[in-house]
């Protein structure tokens, strides 16, 4: 017995048969095929927007609707809701480039996603996943792109289901008669039979019964009555058509069809005619072998054809299933590789604004500059300061000083003369090519006998170089970072008030690290030159003046040892004399007039940050 399933197929041999098993006229086919596409006609012309065939899916499955455009469409322009013909209840909406899953109705929630790639190749596609049967009906696609008028389509979907396997039961036998019934249940559409006998022949006439369940599947049971007397087989076949799916029982009887006009039963149905073969009254025991084994070894080739279908069956669903986790996968990969360009994007918009507002920064720690000195009671007995207290080093011998107090014992470190308690002070160091050193401020109260472990915990806020390009800011744990180009000359600028200790490179004039910390109590310039490492570290650290001028002097070569006493000569001379007084500057101009100037987009980097006082 056969079941085709004709419910989702719209041809023409299908609803002729189902007009002549309901008795409608050829017009009412008419009528039926025309019925689809009454939206779409009605709906006037429909622009660019195409709609596909319409789409057939098995139950508990996953369907794709899909409408089509001549051209690409960028998702964030589009606008796209998918609603049901005949109800409008709002199955998907996509506008501004995501989901707005709280306007789709309850039913849908979850189980919809609009493939936004899509867009871009010319196609609205919509996947519904775990389809019911109440999902079947016809969709409308409507698309606007910016102030356009919007365009729609109608795009039909069918659900169907595969049932159960079927089943061959034996159903009562008298006089030598035996009544056979295949039962199968959960097809959708309803199915049609056909069945095979013993010598291979379609029967004609089958006794049927079909009916639905509380789920709308349909269920069906055929039976034919066979005599008991002769081997044979029987199979049932049941088969969707739309998709080309089915199944197949088979049974091995002792018997076959009965003729049609037999006596013996009148009350049983005979769909058969009985062969008219003449039979010897006596049969060779050769003979009667070859009747069992030929029976026995055809079932045997019809389970083996069977266990292969199956099989293939089995590694087409295998493959379908990958092909559609890949799908996903590079769905969700597209997806991914979106939402990272987009990151990338932003994050370089803000590094821009960033590097701005720290080049802004250096500038406007220059108009802060103070004269800074080396403490030489703070310093280690290794260390050697020149004769004006601005060049530090290591050197090969401890010197014979006193071990007072502030002196350090342990750490190579000198700590500058000025205190600071409020204010904004800015000044420069000379680095040169040194592999090693360790600059910023730190709390006059830190301690200066044995070894000790520098963070902000412990009132020191600097910046370390080793190994010739490892730069750290020592923080607690320690926070490595990397510099484009190395400083010859590094800025350091405090700004007591707003608790910001801030390192420049003055050589590109970019900003190198940022401590902020409520400060509390006087704060002095701290020094350490670090070990002379065999001669790759032995040259000095350098203070240098620095001038309010824009001008040669911080972007100028690093000076030689004799430059501090020649540019302190220089300055002295330059602003005792009557016309020494400089030229305004760009950097001289108040800071609320810089402010004001400032691109609009920088604002947001600037954000928290307490501009120095003056």
């Amino acid at each position: 017995m056969i079941v085709e399933d004709f419910g989702a197929v719209l041809n023409g041999p299908v609803l002729l048969e189902m007009g002549r098993s309901s008795g409608c006229s050829p017009l009412g086919y008419l009528i039926f095929l025309l019925l689809p596409q009454l939206p779409t006609l009605g709906a006037g012309p429909l622009g660019s927007l195409r709609a596909a065939s319409p789409v057939l899916a098995f139950l508990g499955g996953e369907a794709g609707l899909s409408c089509h455009l001549p051209a690409p469409v960028d998702p964030e322009e589009a606008e796209v809701t998918w609603l049901r013909a005949r109800t409008s209840r709002v199955v998907h909406v996509f506008r501004d480039g995501q989901d707005q899953e709280g306007e789709q109705g309850p039913e849908y929630r979850g189980r919809t996603a609009l493939e936004k790639d899509g867009l871009l190749e010319g196609n609205v596609t919509l996947r519904i996943r775990h389809l019911r049967l109440s999902d079947r009906g016809e969709y409308r696609c409507l698309l606007q792109v910016d102030s356009a008028n919007p365009q729609n389509a109608t795009v039909a979907l069918e659900v169907a289901a595969l049932g159960s396997d079927p089943a061959i039961l034996l159903e009562g036998s008298e006089s030598g008669w035996i009544r056979l019934v295949c039962r199968s249940c959960g097809w959708l559409p309803e199915p049609r039979v056909r069945r095979r006998g013993t010598e291979g022949e379609p029967v004609p006439r089958l006794s049927r019964c079909q009916a639905r369940d509380g789920a709308g599947l349909f269920h069906t049971e055929t039976s034919v009555t066979v005599r008991a007397s002769s081997p044979g087989i029987i199979s049932c076949h049941i088969r969707n058509v739309a998709p080309s799916q089915g199944k197949m029982a088979i049974m091995a009887t002792a018997g076959r069809p009965p003729h049609e006009d037999s006596e013996d039963h009148p009350g049983l149905e005979r769909p058969f005619k009985r062969a008219c073969v003449p039979v010897s009254s006596r049969l060779s025991p050769s003979a009667m072998a070859l009747a069992v084994i030929l029976p026995a070894l055809g079932l045997l080739i019809a389970v083996g054809i069977y266990v292969l279908w199956q099989q293939h069956k089995s590694k087409e669903m295998l493959l379908y299933q990958q092909v559609l986790e890949i799908e996903e996968l590079l769905s969700d990969h597209r997806k991914e590789k979106g939402k990272l360009h987009r990151t990338i994007k932003k994050l370089r918009g803000e590094l821009k604004l960033k590097r701005a507002a720290a080049n802004a920064g250096w500038r406007r720690a220059r108009l802060h500059p103070v004269d800074v000195t080396l403490d030489p009671d703070t310093a280690h007995p290794k260390l050697v300061l020149s004769e004006d207290r601005r060049r530090v080093k290591h050197g090969d011998h401890r010197r014979d000083v006193p071990d007072n107090p502030e002196r350090f014992d342990y750490v190579v470190s000198v700590l500058g003369s000025q205190r600071f308690t409020a204010g904004s002070h800015y000044w420069e160091v000379h680095v040169g090519n040194k592999t090693k050193w360790i600059l910023g401020v730190c709390s006059e109260s830190v301690s200066r006998k044995g070894k000790i472990t520098a963070s902000p915990l412990t009132g020191h806020w600097v910046v370390r170089l080793s190994r010739g390009n490892e730069y750290e800011a020592l923080t607690s744990p320690q926070t490595p970072f990397r510099l484009k180009n190395p400083p010859r000359r590094v800025g350091i600028f405090l700004d007591y008030e707003a608790g910001v200790v801030s390192f420049y490179n003055v050589t590109d004039e970019t900003h190198i690290y940022t401590f902020t910390y409520p400060f509390s109590g006087p704060l002095r310039p701290f020094f350490e030159p670090c070990l002379h490492d065999e001669g790759k570290n032995a040259a000095p650290l350098i203070i240098c003046p620095v001038s309010r001028e824009s001008g040669e002097l911080a972007k100028g070569p690093s000076p030689s040892p004799e430059a501090p006493r020649a540019m302190e000569k220089k300055v002295s001379l330059g602003t005792n004399g009557p016309l020494a007084r400089p030229r305004p500057t760009p950097d001289q101009y108040p800071l609320k007039d810089m402010i004001l100037s400032w691109p609009s987009d920088v604002a947001p980097a600037l954000q928290g940050f307490r501009a120095p006082s003056f």
